[in-house]
């Protein structure tokens, strides 16, 4: 049997439906040509997935997927990927998840769970060196996230055990609602959550003692070196060590960019009472980090006194505190951190979930939702009530209102008709993170309108790096136009396109070899650039890339990903952006800014990657390129 290098080497698959579990070697061709996480992920979606699958039927398949770096001595390489066809947009899903969850199903033995049925009883998956069994969880249904978690540690008997679960919203098939493990290292966007629940699968627990074999000993000691010192050269650079993610919130508002009052403007003037300063000096309790981080971003937090008690528990992070905080005026930020924990325990993504009670406000305010919808609920801006109330109506799906936006805000926006979905902010379904592209980078304009997983500001990467941030990623030699353009420039097209493919296919990089994107986020000596990640990657798993063929793999992934959504019937029409996009920003720094020439934004990144101008499909010139000729048949490239 030949060995592996930087990984496991074996897929575990469950059909829930029979019962069965069973092993299989991972297959190297795979392995070499889309070397793990979400790239693996990616060809087993291709490959095994009807399209037209329901995604809450037995049939849609639940991926973890671990890459060749998780587990390893590499900085940050904590990370494990959920893919699935999202129940939210109906298209590629997929959520990043740190913690100790991906190291740890890798010293269990395996590279990838692929999980597909659905059970006749709720289970759980207890998964330790080899071991596998589907245990009974009849007696988990219905708890949150934190006693779940509580309960299979202790029924496990052993101490390090990382537990990946849903709560209450998972179980009802809230559209939005998330996988959580670690204690709220969450794996939220997409609808993971609800994947599980249609599968009555409480959680996945898993604990490992097993090894990664090293490929070649002396030259990965050599780029282990050259990657600890740039993560070191990371921590120093940045605000994350010492405020996390929150410690962005000011800067962002600052620059007029702090997504506010459901995108009608990028400024909060309350935003100092919210950010990361704040919440160290209140609320925190120590610092956290993933496994092999050297970072520390997670934030310990508890609020012990006052009319909002949260118990300890990580978070809120910088998103949270946008969409519970700018986006609904609220300046308590006790009251963010309480939301934060429901969010948590119910297992319902924070993003979607303050986008959806921001366009309800809104809708309310405009005429457009009924006293009888409704149904005495609190929908008024800056009041924590509504906060509570509507986080509980959407989590257990309560009739009227919460019911509505426990479908999401596309769905729900169509439900009400009228106007209403001229002020939904979202991209093919996914609600808008905290992110616009008129305060923060036109840069977003594309990434959103054409991210595979709809509106999105981290998968692939955070384009807005290279204008908005001034950052060059070690991507000059792969030709990165620098120095950049203004951010608000809609003129300079090409380098735009240029860039945003650029950073798009460096951040992938994160997804397919499994470590977090943060570190991808910097300038080239204190970030893991393509060159430091091709020399890792080949001393480990003994491929032999370099830096351009690790692109061109990272091309290879992005490509099929976009060609399972055109599969699922993707097209130009498609790639949009929501009309509050299209208007000028209230107040603020950034007062005035708008999308003026998204056409033009659009064509040059078409022509930049290769996809057919009229449709957006990936022309067969590009596919034959990439070495994807087996997809040509099934999408009509042009």
């Amino acid at each position: 049997m030949e060995e592996w290098y930087g990984y496991a080497g074996k897929i575990l698959r469950v059909d829930l439906s029979r019962g069965k579990t069973v092993s299989e070697p991972l297959d190297r061709e795979i392995a070499r040509n889309y070397l793990g996480g979400t790239g693996y992920a990616a060809k087993l979606m291709w490959d095994e997935l009807k399209p037209g699958t329901d995604p809450l039927s037995p049939d849609n398949l639940l991926i973890f997927t671990t890459g060749p770096l998780t587990g390893t001595l590499f900085p940050v390489s904590g990370s494990y990927d959920l893919v699935f066809k999202s129940p939210l947009t109906g298209i590629w899903g997929e959520s990043r998840c740190g913690g100790f969850f991906g190291p740890r199903l890798k010293f269990a033995g395996y590279d990838l769970l692929v999980v597909s049925g659905r059970a006749e009883k709720p289970v759980y998956l207890w998964i330790c060196d080899g071991e596998v069994e589907l245990r009974d969880a009849s007696h988990l249904w219905g708890k949150g996230t934190h006693e779940t978690m509580r309960i299979i540690i202790e029924e496990a008997g052993l101490r390090d055990v990382s537990v990946a679960c849903i709560g209450p919203a998972g179980e009802r098939l809230v559209r939005f609602a998330a996988v959580v493990d670690e204690n709220d290292r969450v794996a939220g966007r997409c609808g993971g959550g609800a994947v599980m629940g249609s599968k009555n699968l409480k959680a996945v627990a898993v604990s490992g003692t097993g090894e990664i074999k090293v490929a070649k000993p002396r030259e990965f000691e050599k780029a282990l070196e050259e990657a600890r010192e740039a993560a070191y050269n990371f921590r120093k650079a940045t605000v994350f060590a010492e405020y996390g993610t929150p410690g962005i919130v000011e800067p962002l508002n600052e620059a007029g960019a702090f997504p506010t009052k459901n995108f009608q403007t990028c400024y909060f003037e309350k935003a100092h009472e919210i950010g990361g300063e704040a919440l160290v000096k209140r609320y925190l309790i120590k610092r956290r980090a993933c496994f092999a981080c050297l970072i520390g971003c997670g934030r310990h937090t508890e609020v012990k006194f006052g009319p909002y008690p949260a118990p300890a528990h990580e978070g809120p992070e910088y998103e949270t505190i946008d969409m519970f905080g700018g986006q609904l005026l609220i300046d308590d930020l006790a009251a963010i951190v309480r939301a934060n924990y429901l969010c948590n325990d119910y297992g319902l993504d924070t993003i979607s979930t303050g986008n959806s009670i921001a366009f309800a406000i809104e809708a309310y305010e405009k005429g457009l939702i009924s006293e009888e919808l409704r149904g005495g609920l609190t929908l008024e801006w800056g009041n924590p009530a509504t906060l509570f109330e509507l986080i509980d109506a959407i989590a257990f799906k309560r009739p009227g209102l919460g019911e509505l936006l426990a479908e999401g805000v596309k769905r729900a926006s169509a439900k009400l008709g009228g106007k209403a979905e001229e002020i939904a902010v979202h991209v093919k379904g996914l609600e808008s993170p905290a992110h616009d592209p008129r305060g923060t980078s036109r840069a977003f304009a594309i990434q959103y309108a054409v991210g595979n997983r709809g509106g999105c500001h981290t998968h692939p990467n955070w384009t807005a790096l290279w204008d908005f941030g001034r950052i060059d990623a070690g991507l000059k030699p792969h030709g990165l136009p620098w120095p950049p353009i203004s951010r608000f420039d809609e003129k300079e097209v090409g380098k735009r396109a240029k860039a945003v493919k650029l950073f798009a296919l460096h951040g992938l990089c994160a997804e397919i070899l499994g470590f977090c994107r943060f570190f991808v986020e910097s300038n080239e000596g204190a970030c893991a650039t393509p060159r430091i990640l091709a020399e890792f990657t080949s001393a480990l798993t003994g491929f032999d890339i370099d830096e351009f063929q690790l692109m061109k793999i990272s091309e290879r992934v992005f490509n099929l990903q976009r060609c399972f959504n055109v599969r699922e019937g993707v097209r130009r029409k498609d790639d949009i952006l929501p009309k509050r996009f299209f208007e000028p920003v209230k107040s603020g720094p950034t007062q005035g800014q708008y999308v003026k020439n998204f056409e033009g934004l659009l064509e040059a990144f078409y022509k930049e990657v290769g996809w057919d101008p009229e449709t957006g499909v990936p022309t067969k010139a590009k596919l034959k390129e990439l070495g994807l000729e087996y997809v040509v048949d099934q999408i009509s490239a042009p």
